[in-house]
């Protein structure tokens, strides 16, 4: 029986109250062998953002796999730059909304621009 090797995806954690780092494997966070805990000051990630994480991870993996079929695929994240691309996506939906604010707002002119020719051809139909 032949055993293939299981694929590693190592994710190195960096302790925001202890500034230590650790790695853990992707997949044994997916199977649930492994938390998201400091080894050296027990601090936890939140149970809502593990599962997320673990739920994100699993889709991204399947969309590895995928994608393997034509091309490797070798990926660094840094959580600092995703943190700033996030602020600048956050932005351009602020922006995204207030444009959609002032489309409702042409919206209700329109509204009641027809109202006003519903009555002019009121007008037109007693002459």
């Amino acid at each position: 029986m032949l055993c293939m090797p299981r694929p590693t995806m190592s994710i190195d954690f960096t302790c925001q109250k202890c500034e230590a780092s650790f790695e853990l494997d992707a997949q044994d966070l997916i199977e649930g062998t492994e938390k998201i805990v400091c080894p050296h000051c027990d601090a936890k990630a939140p149970a809502n953002l593990t599962e997320d994480f673990v739920a994100a991870l699993t889709e991204m993996r399947a969309q590895i796999a995928a994608l393997d079929k034509r091309f490797a695929v070798s990926m660094t994240l840094e959580s600092e730059d995703l943190e700033d691309m996030l602020d600048d996506d956050d932005e351009e939906d602020d922006e995204d909304e207030s444009e959609d604010d002032d489309l409702d707002e042409d919206e209700d002119e329109d509204v009641d621009d027809e109202e006003d020719y519903d009555e002019d051809e009121d007008d037109d139909d007693r002459r």
